[in-house]
């Protein structure tokens, strides 16, 4: 396995930790489904226990995993996070070839902060997960309000009908 941090935004202290797996061996898959863990912390830090640990644990279960250390106040409000997260994810799409990575498969997984993060990626991103895993998130109005005046409600938002499969049928 290959660890890499990749600086996005310095000056914020933005970071994305990539582990990447070999992927020949005994499984012998070409390409990995692919999983960004995206820390809680309120909006004022991003908890150390809910990015590592948890990308091991992705990575054990045969993923690509990636964290992402996402602008926290003081040094940036919302949206500058989402446009964290459009970046990572454009890194990683396009590096997707040279990290073994699925396309179809990059899911995200937040939580409390990160979960409302996750949510919007999902919700109003530019570069949607093809699933997100949302972990106590802060997604209601009273808690989005008490972390950072302003940010959307994810809750309120839907995606787009045509990017959900129908019930019983498969997302092509």
């Amino acid at each position: 396995m290959k660890a890499q941090e990749i600086v996005l935004c310095e000056e914020r202290n933005v970071t994305l930790t990539a582990y990447i797996q070999e992927v020949d061996g005994e499984f012998g898959f070409s390409k990995r489904p692919a999983m960004l863990v995206i820390p809680g912390g309120g909006y004022a830090m991003c908890s150390d226990r809910e990015a590592d640990p948890v990308a091991a644990a992705y990575l054990k279960a045969g993923y690509q995993a990636f964290v992402l250390r996402y602008t926290c106040t003081p040094k940036g409000k919302w949206p500058l996070p989402l446009e964290d997260y459009e970046q990572a994810m454009a890194l990683i799409e396009e590096r997707a070839d040279e990290w073994h990575l699925d396309k179809t498969k990059i899911a995200v997984v937040g939580f409390s902060a990160g979960g409302h993060l996750a949510a919007c990626a999902a919700t109003v991103a530019e570069h949607k997960p093809a699933a997100a895993v949302l972990v106590y998130p802060a997604i209601l109005k009273d808690i989005c309000d008490l972390c950072q005046p302003g940010m959307p409600y994810p809750h309120e938002r839907r995606p787009a009908p045509a990017s959900l499969p129908r019930r019983g049928t498969t997302a092509r």
